[in-house]
């Protein structure tokens, strides 16, 4: 009986590793999506000159995605909350099923931000900015 039951739990586990070992992780976000996750995360109303440089940098980057831009110019021109325009445009981007999931939420949060992200935003924002 001891041997079955160890049997099946070893079978159990293999399966379970197999399924885990098998899932799709998602990707690392880029470099860029890091680096804005690490503003959004500390920004309090609007970011600073050192960071609009920064942002500035990836708008003009041949390598951003449009995706990246996007995030981008929206953080560029936060004044406690983004524009209307930008509002739209990001919306849009958090809901399109093409763009990574990093860029979706951060789009999200950016859409949805009153002053600064909340505390729960900002742990999902400083583990983005760390990922490796």
């Amino acid at each position: 009986m001891r041997f079955m039951t160890r049997t099946l739990l070893a079978l159990v586990f293999a399966a379970s590793a197999a399924s885990l070992a098998a899932a799709p992780q998602a990707p690392a976000p880029s470099e860029n999506v890091k680096t804005m996750a690490g503003i959004l995360a500390t920004l309090n109303h609007f970011p600073n000159d050192a960071e609009k440089k920064t942002l500035q940098g990836i708008v003009e980057s041949e390598a951003a995605t449009a995706h990246e831009k996007t995030l981008a110019e929206a953080l560029i021109n936060l004044e406690h909350t983004v524009t209307a325009a930008h509002k739209t445009r990001l919306e849009a981007l958090s809901k399109d099923q093409a763009a990574p999931e990093p860029v979706r939420t951060m789009a999200t949060i950016l859409a949805s931000l009153n002053h600064t992200a909340s505390a729960p935003q900002k742990a999902q924002l400083s583990q983005m900015a760390a990922a490796s």
